[in-house]
């Protein structure tokens, strides 16, 4: 099995080489860059093609949420979690809305490490409940009409999401492949405005009409 290639942007040199030695003893990810900082990451980003980075959010010079929209800029398809090492909520919002694809502290344990980054690279989405409703008080005021835009098939993959399926599951539900899935979420977060499917779900649960569980 082809192994997810993770960069990991840290500027504690002790965590930094945690971290790499957890991934590098898993069996489905492997570090293949660590950096100390985001201007190095965003230099060599197209050549260590990452598929998901692992970065920290307080980061000397460019800070890891500006770095964040950056990578998102270059590549959005490249997954990116935060690091942090306390439940900061408004810089954890503050990521999430610029993009982030989930975040992790700093000092959750080696297997839940694993873990959690396994189910955002399976298109889970993790939000704590005080993140999840400043969220969705911003969203709560978007204009509704977003929502008719998307078809009866991004209608269907976006219940999916706020159900917590993960694509393949989304896949198998609707008879469709992962990357079909993939193909539709690019358009349901164009469509919504949105850069990640934490922003989506949020966005769907805030949209009344559209909860019909």
């Amino acid at each position: 099995m082809k192994k997810i290639n993770v960069t990991v942007v840290e500027d504690e040199p002790e965590i930094l080489e945690g971290i790499e030695i957890i991934l590098n003893q898993s069996l489905l990810f492997q570090c293949t860059g660590t950096y100390s900082n985001g201007e190095k990451l965003l230099e060599e980003i197209n050549i260590l093609k990452p598929d998901l980075v692992l970065m920290d959010i307080v980061l000397p010079g460019i800070n890891g949420i500006e770095c964040l929209k950056l990578i998102k800029m270059l590549n959005p398809d490249i997954l990116v979690v935060m690091l942090t090492v306390f439940e900061d909520d408004e810089k954890i919002f503050n990521s999430i809305l610029a993009g982030a694809d989930g975040y992790l502290l700093k000092k959750t344990p080696p297997n839940k490490l694993i873990e959690s980054l396994s189910d955002i690279v399976n298109g889970g989405v993790a939000m704590n409940p005080q993140i999840a409703k400043k969220v969705l008080d911003i969203f709560r005021i978007k204009p509704a009409q977003e929502f008719e835009s998307l078809s009866n098939r991004e209608m269907e993959i976006l219940d999916g999401l706020v159900k917590g399926f993960t694509h393949k599951q989304i896949a198998e539900k609707l008879f469709i492949s992962p990357e079909t899935v993939r193909g539709h979420l690019k358009n349901i977060y164009r469509k919504l405005h949105v850069h990640s499917k934490t922003e989506a779900v949020v966005k769907a649960l805030s949209f009344n009409p559209y909860r019909k569980y």
